[in-house]
Parts: structure tokens; C-alpha cells; sequence
């Protein structure tokens, strides 16, 4: 897939979540296009998506909820979703400090993996960070992942 593709996925993506999240829709955006990244290009896909405003600036002490509600929306949309949503809640702890708001199924240097964005924050902050995390999906392995304040 070339970067002019990839771009354009992306800026799909991002508009339908500012669609739904102004639509009261889900604060949570799933993808299976087959898509094929390098890490810059994830790096990439995490500078450029941004938390749904029902999340974004919100207070810590509201994450654990705002989890559980992203983790029930990616179970119902059953597949990938689902399978996505268990692997979350078998391979990442709830803190109380994040809640997804991104996760894809693709292929990131030649490896099938779960791309997952979350919104974060200190504990007794607001959530105003971001955080990406590429887990092998065979392994469950972190492939990458960094953190935007």
C-alpha cells in the first residue's frame, strides 16, 4: 500500500470517528482494511488521530468507565473487533488511566499485529496524552509503542 493510500485511509478514518463522536456514536474506532504499515507510518497514524472529544481533556477518575464502554461497543461489533476487545482485556491491565480509542487489524513490517491508540493521564489528572502500542497478534508480543503528551 503507498503512503498517497495510506493517507487516505487515514483521513477516512479520522473523519468518520469526528462524525460519530459528534454524533454521540462510539468513542471507539475499529479498522480491518488489510492495511500494511512500516513503524514510521504507525508513528504516523498516532500523531495524527486524535482522542474523540468525549474523551479528550477528560478527568482520570472517569477512564475506567470510559474503558469498560470502549471495550462492550468493540465487543458488539463481534470479528476482529471482538477478538481485539478480549485481547485488551486479557493482555492490558485497567490502570484507571486509559481508555482505547483506536485499534486496527494490520500488518506492521511483514508481522500481523493490533494497533491500539489510548488517551491517557496521571493519576488524579485529565486524560491528555496519547499512547500507542503494536502488539503481535499470534504472541501477543509489543512490537512499538511510544506516548505524546
Amino acid at each position: 500500500m503507498g503512503v498517497r493510500a495510506i493517507a487516505t485511509s487515514l483521513a477516512t478514518v479520522l473523519l468518520v470517528s469526528l462524525f460519530l463522536a459528534g454524533c454521540g456514536g462510539p468513542d471507539v474506532t475499529f479498522v480491518s482494511e488489510g492495511a500494511s504499515y512500516s513503524l514510521e507510518q504507525v508513528e504516523a497514524l498516532h500523531l495524527s488521530a486524535t482522542p474523540p472529544d468525549s474523551i479528550r481533556d477528560e478527568p482520570v477518575s472517569t477512564a475506567s468507565e470510559r474503558r469498560r464502554d470502549a471495550l462492550v461497543e468493540l465487543r458488539s461489533r463481534g470479528g476482529e473487533a471482538a477478538e481485539l476487545a478480549e485481547f485488551i482485556t486479557r493482555s492490558l491491565t485497567d490502570t484507571g488511566r486509559s481508555v482505547p480509542y483506536y485499534g486496527e487489524a494490520a500488518v506492521v513490517e511483514d508481522t500481523s499485529a493490533w494497533i491500539l491508540l489510548e488517551a491517557w493521564g496521571p493519576e488524579g489528572g485529565i486524560m491528555d496524552s496519547t499512547r500507542l502500542w503494536v502488539f503481535d497478534r499470534g504472541s501477543g508480543a509489543v512490537l512499538y509503542s511510544s506516548s505524546n503528551r
